[in-house]
């Protein structure tokens, strides 16, 4: 799939008007058979044409009538650790963007240093979650489409930003630690494996599932290319 570039339709511009401008005057040459009122005539339409379009795009600019408004959203990619989130969230806002579309990634590996010295109870995690959830209604209410990856475990935060924002769409990707292990290049599992890291959703703590949400992966059966391809389809139809 092609798509313009903004030098090529320029130039696509130009050449038509130089091209509609040549047979104006090829026209009138044939008709009155003169050369020099054939040119005058090719550069009156010209100018002519040029100020009536700018006046034309002008007028229509002023107008609210017909314009749909193409709404942002919030991508709410959830699920336990290694599970692929980060991946995925790059993935759809690297397509998006090729969109034209305004995007902004919120994920737990950048947005944590917005908000220092944030823990890992139940509490502070769904407080954490809560203020990254504020942070992506007002991206979506300004026009900006927000993708946030984060393990963000418990149902009742999840379900609060639900609330905050107009579009919202949660996607899980179920895994196992098992599963998961395999992605681990930093040897997350190993310190849960030494005691050093307790507590971890999805791997010695349960994961809270939720009814309502949009989509739901299983990261055992598919690939990241599979789920970004169903999120892209599924956020394009509904609000594109």
């Amino acid at each position: 799939m092609y798509k313009d570039s903004n030098l090529r339709t320029i130039l696509k511009t130009i050449s038509w008007r130089f091209t509609a401008t040549a047979t104006t005057i090829t026209l009138v040459y044939l008709f009155t058979g003169q050369i020099r009122t054939a040119i005058e005539v090719g550069l009156l339409e010209l100018v002519a044409k040029m100020i009536i379009y700018y006046l034309h795009e002008k007028g229509w600019a002023r107008l609210k009538f017909g314009r749909v408004e193409i709404p942002a959203y919030v991508i709410w990619i959830t699920g336990m650790p290694y599970s692929g989130k980060t991946t995925l969230g790059n993935m759809l806002a690297e397509s998006l963007e090729k969109d034209q579309r305004k995007i902004q990634r919120l994920d737990s590996h950048t947005v944590r240093s917005l908000f220092p010295e944030t823990g890992f109870t139940r509490e502070e995690v769904n407080r954490h979650i809560k203020r990254v959830g504020h942070l992506a209604s007002i991206l979506e209410k300004n026009g900006i489409i927000a993708i946030a990856s984060f393990v963000s475990p418990y149902t009742e935060s999840r379900e609060f930003v639900r609330g905050l924002c107009r579009n919202f769409v949660e996607v899980h990707l179920k895994s196992t630690a098992e599963f998961a292990r395999q992605f681990d290049k930093e040897g997350f599992f190993d310190r849960i494996a030494k005691g050093e890291l307790r507590d971890v959703p999805g791997v010695d703590k349960p994961y809270e599932y939720c009814e309502k949400t949009e989509l739901s992966f299983d990261m055992r059966q598919h690939s990241l290319q599979q789920v970004h391809d169903a999120v892209l389809t599924y956020v394009k139809k509904a609000y594109n």
